[in-house]
């Protein structure tokens, strides 16, 4: 499930930072700041965790707070997260395919 505004605002609550007007700002800047904190961690646990470095962090940084992560770049600071648990269907009716 992929993250929606309200998880967004909570994310920037969260760290204490402004809540900008424009959605996408929003969104990008919630993501660089989750994408920061996980690079930051992965960096400085690796010399002595090498490879459960990442592990270790994703479950601080994301996993604690609820939100599952995918692909993530330190380089360019993109990450891709989504929701632990997923929403029902609004109906939940789905389409017969004959």
């Amino acid at each position: 499930m992929v993250l929606d505004y309200n998880d967004y605002i909570n994310i920037l609550d969260y760290y204490n930072i402004k809540i900008p007007m424009n959605k996408l700002k929003l969104k990008s800047i919630a993501e660089k700041i989750l994408t920061r904190k996980l690079c930051s961690c992965i960096k400085t646990l690796e010399p002595k965790y090498n490879s459960r470095a990442i592990p270790i962090c994703t479950n601080s940084i994301l996993n604690k707070k609820g939100f599952t992560r995918g692909k993530f770049n330190c380089k360019t600071n993109t990450i891709k997260i989504s929701r632990k648990k997923s929403k029902k269907a609004k109906n939940g009716y789905t389409r017969k395919v004959l």
